[in-house]
């Protein structure tokens, strides 16, 4: 038995047992912890250090006997039952934490840490008013309470009020500028706002005062990211990985941005280190099946494709039916439902496997969007479609839109080639011919600029429709707007007489502008939904892409064996739209004179 000589304090003795604990050595520590206790010398103040002590090294139940016995010893201790609330959470015990912290703010209302830690147990509660009520009283008592604002912030975040959050952690970082945790969760929330450059700035900031911690360098990669600094990602996913070599993150980050920069090579060897470390990473084997099909490696790509459903942050979540998946075998009359995923680009895509299930002896029910309803009811095969959201009729299996390659074993060589797969209806066509026939330019062009979310990623595939100039300069051009919603106002902005007309208040589904695209000449757009379409209905479209494409459009290439009528037009260095639309200008140029 651990016997501590009789004349030395507790504090001794507990650092003592606290050296044993650390070492790993349980029963001495426990035994030391117990001849501290019995020793009965120490008042509760010295308790509740040694507690805080303990909870710093994470040794909880030390903590909680070193805080019960400080309030066994001063009942009427606000402070100590606040300390022993402190320690009833670390343990789990959070009901008994909030009766703690509620005893101690009746002995003491003025006591901000006791509502500090009654907000975080309401926290753990998931009783997230609660908590910033909580947390909102502790700064109103002491204003420069750091934690406490801290803590607000990260019940804000949970709650999806990003923008609170935001102010309670730069109130946080004003009164303790190098709170490391409260700038690390600022530059996240930016990130996530899409206010990259403030993220940038929020992680630098950090990393100034903690230049050793890999998470800050980790996520300063994401942010630089996220703005297309792809090489200066790199190098922050290098640094952080040169602290940590374990961090499976930072190696499968550093793998997406290798595979932004074209390194496919270098790219897999980041997902296979990220995998030796963590074997579970579904981020690095999607990012690795999704490398796997930017290289047109379909058969390596596709299975690691449905790790998708394992991803957290997923587009669309998996759904858990009773019916089994699909998995390619005769069908003889069963009734399959397809399940859209993802955007309506991937749905436009990928619809066109269902004259296939078809063939294979399905009955096929498709369930999708309300606005590509119409549209995918022209697709050969589908015979019932269902709104996502409406009541599902009985079906015998199902598949989601998106495993539908895997299922078929699609390669390069053997992408379904049914296109046109969509067509317009008539009536519609009609309407738009009558529209475009106010102008008799030698060529009518739609064009879209920008995505249909504001998302930071999005941003780098847009491109601003004043930097289109050149192209509108093209002569006898009809160019028309096939943009809706974010990004129509920017045609009012545009200098002069307005060289662009605007579709939008006549669209109000896909298939209007499937009607309108199908009365076009040439479709030029970003990489959107209504290349897709234009692809889709087999209509000539020139695809602006930017320098770190989507997987789907592969490397090195200026077609598509995805759509026979596709151009593809590549940025040669990330965020330069320029020699990209001085490209496409001289290419409109030349097929107006060939048509005159």
């Amino acid at each position: 038995m651990v016997r501590p000589p009789s004349d030395v304090t507790i504090q001794q003795t507990f650092d003592e047992a606290l050296r044993h604990r650390i070492a790993g050595r349980r029963a001495e520590a426990e035994a030391l912890l117990r001849q501290a206790m019995d020793a009965g010398n120490a008042d509760a103040r010295t308790l509740g250090e040694l507690g805080t002590k303990a909870l710093d090294a994470g040794w909880n139940e030390a903590a909680e006997v070193l805080f019960g016995r400080a309030v066994d010893l001063d009942p009427k201790s606000a402070t100590a039952l606040s300390n022993l609330g402190r320690a009833f959470t670390a343990a789990g015990r959070l009901d008994d934490a909030i009766a703690a912290c509620r005893e101690a703010i009746q002995l003491r209302p003025d006591l901000a840490e006791a509502h500090n830690q009654l907000g975080v147990a309401f926290g753990a509660q998931g009783r997230l008013e609660e908590a910033v009520a909580a947390f909102q009283k502790a700064v109103k008592l002491r204003p420069g309470y750091a934690v406490a604002h801290n803590n607000l912030g990260i019940a804000l975040r949970t709650m999806g009020r990003l923008d609170d959050a935001a102010a309670a952690y730069r109130r946080a970082i004003r009164i303790q500028p190098d709170y490391i945790e409260a700038i690390n969760d600022l530059g996240n929330i930016l990130e996530t706002l899409g206010r990259s450059d403030e993220a940038i700035a929020a992680f630098r900031q950090a990393i100034l005062a903690a230049p050793g911690d890999a998470d800050l360098h980790n996520n300063l990669g994401i942010a630089l990211r996220e703005k297309g600094r792809i090489e200066e990602a790199v190098g922050s996913y290098s640094r952080a990985i040169a602290l940590d070599p374990r961090h499976a993150d930072a190696h499968h980050n550093l793998g997406n941005a290798l595979g932004q920069l074209g390194r496919l090579g270098d790219a897999q060897a980041a997902c296979i280190r990220a995998l030796e470390i963590n074997p579970q990473d579904a981020q690095a084997k999607f990012l690795s099946g999704t490398l796997h099909l930017l290289a047109g490696e379909f058969s390596l790509g596709w299975p690691r494709y449905e790790e998708r459903w394992d991803i957290p942050e997923a587009t669309s979540p998996r759904r858990d039916f009773a019916h089994p998946v699909w998995d390619g075998s005769a069908l003889e009359g069963r009734r399959v439902l397809i399940h859209e995923e993802q955007g309506f680009g991937d749905a436009i895509q990928f619809i066109r496997y269902a004259p296939l299930v078809a063939e294979r002896g399905g009955q096929v029910i498709l369930e999708c969007s309300g606005s590509l309803a119409e549209v995918f009811s022209t697709v050969k095969g589908v015979g019932q479609i269902v709104v996502a959201g409406e009541p599902l009729p009985p079906f015998d299996i199902h598949i989601p839109m998106m495993s539908l390659p895997l299922t078929f074993g699609t390669t390069v060589e053997s992408i379904p080639q049914n296109v046109p797969y969509i067509s317009a209806d008539a009536a519609r066509c009609e309407f738009w011919r009558a529209w475009l026939a106010e102008n008799d330019s030698i060529l009518k062009v739609g064009i879209v600029w920008g995505g249909r979310t504001d998302t930071t990623q999005r941003s780098l595939r847009s491109v601003r429709l004043r930097d289109w100039l050149p192209i509108f300069r093209v002569p006898d051009v009809d160019f028309v707007s096939l943009q809706v919603g974010r990004g129509i106002e920017q045609i009012k902005q545009l200098p002069g007489r307005q060289p662009v007309r605007d579709a939008s208040c006549h669209i109000e589904d896909f298939a209007d502008t499937a009607a309108l695209v199908s009365q076009l000449d040439l479709v030029i757009a970003v990489d959107t939904a209504v290349a897709h379409l234009a692809g889709a209905l087999g209509k000539p479209v020139w695809v602006l892409l930017p320098f770190a494409p989507d997987w789907r459009w592969m490397l090195g290439r200026e077609d598509s064996p995805w759509y026979p009528s596709m151009r593809l037009f590549r940025q040669q260095r990330a965020l330069e739209w320029e020699p990209v639309i001085s490209r496409v200008r001289k290419e409109l140029q030349t097929l107006v004179e060939a048509r005159a």
